[in-house]
């Protein structure tokens, strides 16, 4: 049950971000940082639901690690260009 949970979360976010894209919000430079940001917030979250609820370490470390990534690439594309 765990990974259902964790897959079926995963990929809420790629879904909403489909959804936003198919409504016709421009996919600029904006909008994929916010993207970038909001999943590696929901990525750090996951993280954290697994490991209150004792799920294996695998699915800690995933989100974790996909959380942290996310987040430094939406800090590096925020950084001004010089």
């Amino acid at each position: 049950m765990p990974t259902l949970i964790n897959i079926a979360l995963g990929v809420l976010p790629l879904l909403i971000l489909g959804g936003s894209i198919a409504a016709g919000i421009d996919d600029d430079r904006r909008h994929r940082t916010m993207f970038l940001l909001v999943y590696g917030l929901w990525a750090l979250t996951l993280a954290m639901l697994n490991w209150m609820r004792s799920w294996p370490v695998a699915w800690i470390a995933v989100w974790a690690a996909a959380g942290v990534i996310a987040l430094g690439l939406a800090m590096m594309r925020r950084a001004p260009r010089s």
